[in-house]
């Protein structure tokens, strides 16, 4: 089981019984919202209730679906597994267990990134996804593989690859993984793997 499919099991046992498992969500695309500064591609929304959660992708896709579709698949393609983050992302809001359902206003992006570089200190740096700002903000402490890496910095886009997946989990208990921005929350919430979003609401 990948870890977003372990993030949808972790989902269904907390809602079991409460009657939102066949509940509808529709997913759409190109959301008007401010985005997160660090992920490239394509918003998708995914909305529950009176919740709207998002993923940046590079795998987009509009359709209303159930949440009771994740449960169980193994979720093996990059457009599944935006389907499944979108969704996480608008449930875990709808429970209120998921606090990061949007990016900050833009002028947030500047000290966002400014903390992150000095939270992150002489640690050498990985990035999974292509983060926009980051190269250049750490480019003395950025290395080429996983496995050079002591911090991973995972992007939404960066998890739902199937490379960016891989690394996530290899270095899972064995190296400090942050995820960032409003994309990544629920997973990380459901998981409990450190997320980075000072400025996001």
């Amino acid at each position: 089981m990948n870890l977003i499919a372990s993030a949808v099991a972790e989902l269904k046992e907390q809602i079991k019984d409460s009657g939102c498992e066949d509940g509808v969500v529709v997913l759409t695309q190109n959301s008007p919202r401010p985005l997160c500064q660090y992920p490239q591609g394509v918003c998708v929304d995914a909305r529950f209730g009176d919740r709207t959660g998002h993923v940046v992708t590079t795998d987009p896709l509009k359709v209303s679906t159930r949440i009771s579709f994740m449960y169980g698949a193994p979720l093996s393609r990059p457009v599944e597994r935006t389907a499944a983050c979108a969704i996480i992302n608008a449930v875990t809001g709808f429970f209120c267990t998921n606090r990061k359902m949007n990016a900050c206003n833009p002028a947030h992006h500047a000290p966002c990134l400014q903390d992150l570089v000095a939270a992150l200190g002489a640690q050498t740096v990985y990035v999974v996804g292509e983060a926009a700002g980051i190269p250049e903000a750490l480019e003395a402490h950025l290395v080429a593989t996983p496995e050079e890496a002591d911090v991973l910095l995972v992007t939404g886009p960066g998890l739902i690859s199937d490379d960016g997946l891989a690394a996530v989990e290899g270095a899972r208990g064995e190296k400090r993984v942050i995820f960032l921005g409003p994309s990544t929350a629920g997973v990380a919430n459901l998981l409990g793997i450190e997320h980075w979003c000072p400025y996001g609401n």
